[in-house]
């Protein structure tokens, strides 16, 4: 009796241990293009667009440049006159001494020796000159970097689906107010037994747009509060010494790259219909049996369908079908509250997720919603209630792109 108890009791434990080794679940990043609606639509009569920058501190520059100039030039001419003024009192100067010097030599040794001892007088002259003036320097003004503002509206604005011309379209100006930055400053941190150094500094490099009807009826005119916030910078700690300017420059050349991408993809998100980039997670069950052939099955089929979205996307949802259908399928048989069964909690979930990526990828909120109240009852990790909301924030938007474009 007490080897069958024992024989019972292993029998149990392996076959918990078989139930969470089959509902092993893992998860696979695949990266895929989806289609974007505009979420501000154009009229479709509207098919070009030009791009024009600008950037106010080139006057700017130009202002503090000239005032730099005639500041030298009138510090440079006041020093002339001051040299001049110099050169002459030194010659008075020299020729007193001279004149005062021979008077002084004409006197007997006797006489010298009097005033000297006697009188204590010491009247032997002293040539005295006037004080050398000072070249005078001038502070070089601190200038914005000057850009190839047509290079810039070449390279970095890009509205899919429009052509770009300089014939009457819609048109955008982007204005930079210049890279704005605070001094470096090298700070210590203290390890214990050594002391290393920092560099530390803020920075930001703002810019507004504006977007204008062929009519030229304002469409849009944003400062985007992204790009007028200070970043901060902060260097690896060591001992090697940093060379500030160039840390400066290679500074302001990413936040030039990076706010020129934030505009583009602004306009774009704005206007357009675009291509967008996603990398997303789809998840299968890791198990040496068949008990979950059919979601191994979805999986492969969905992650090699997702890819393909940007060259066929007419194919590639036909090809999403099957695996919508095995999910939900599976789905029917879900037991949140049995851990062993073979759709639980955890594999429910990790359904749930993939349905929402594919419903996602199709442009399908209405199929997203049963699912998204399915997981609505069920108590989720911090993570997994992270996953979801952020599946609900993006098809709250799709939705009301979708809307927007009907």
């Amino acid at each position: 009796m007490k080897n069958c108890h024992t024989l019972l009791l292993f029998l149990n434990v392996f076959i918990c241990s078989a139930t969470l080794q089959a509902q092993n679940i893992k998860s696979e990043d695949i990266t895929y293009y989806y289609f974007r609606l505009p979420m501000q639509p154009l009229d479709k009569s509207i098919k070009t667009y030009q791009i024009n920058f600008e950037a106010p501190f080139e006057a700017k520059n130009k202002q503090l440049q000239q005032e730099y100039e005639q500041q030298t030039k009138e510090a440079g001419e006041k020093y002339v006159l001051e040299m001049a003024e110099y050169n002459t009192q030194v010659k008075v100067a020299e020729t007193r001494y001279d004149k005062e010097l021979a008077e002084y030599n004409k006197k007997s040794a006797g006489e010298k020796w009097v005033e000297k001892k006697i009188l204590e007088e010491n009247n032997k002259p002293v040539k005295q000159l006037p004080q050398r003036p000072y070249q005078p320097v001038v502070n070089k003004p601190v200038l914005q970097t000057i850009y190839d503002l047509k290079l810039l509206s070449n390279t970095y604005i890009d509205l899919e689906g429009f052509q770009k011309t300089k014939d009457n379209g819609l048109k955008i100006l982007v204005t930079l107010y210049g890279y704005d930055y605070s001094q470096p400053r090298v700070l210590g941190e203290n390890s214990g037994t050594s002391i290393y150094y920092h560099t530390e500094f803020s920075y930001r490099h703002p810019m507004a747009v504006k977007v204008n009807l062929p009519d030229g009826k304002e469409l849009l005119n944003l400062t985007p509060s992204e790009l007028n916030i200070y970043k901060n910078y902060r260097g690896n700690a060591g001992g090697q010494q940093v060379n500030s300017e160039a840390l400066i420059k290679s500074s302001e050349e990413k936040v030039l790259q990076d706010n020129l991408f934030f505009m583009n993809d602004l306009l774009n998100n704005r206007y357009c219909f675009s291509k967008v980039k996603r990398t997303a997670k789809l998840y299968f069950i890791k198990n040496r049996q068949d008990e979950y052939a059919d979601l191994t099955k979805a999986f492969n089929e969905a992650s090699a369908a997702l890819p393909t979205m940007q060259q066929d996307s007419t194919t590639a949802k036909e090809n999403l079908k099957d695996p919508i259908v095995i999910w939900n399928t599976a789905l029917k048989e879900s037991d949140i509250t049995n851990r062993k069964a073979r759709i639980d909690k955890d594999v429910t979930i990790a359904i749930c997720f993939n349905l929402l990526e594919i419903y996602f990828a199709t442009a399908n909120p209405e199929g997203a919603k049963p699912v998204l109240d399915k997981l609505n009852t069920i108590n989720l990790s911090s993570d997994d209630r992270k996953i979801k909301m952020e599946y609900d924030l993006l098809f709250a938007d799709l939705k009301k792109r979708q809307l927007n474009n009907k």
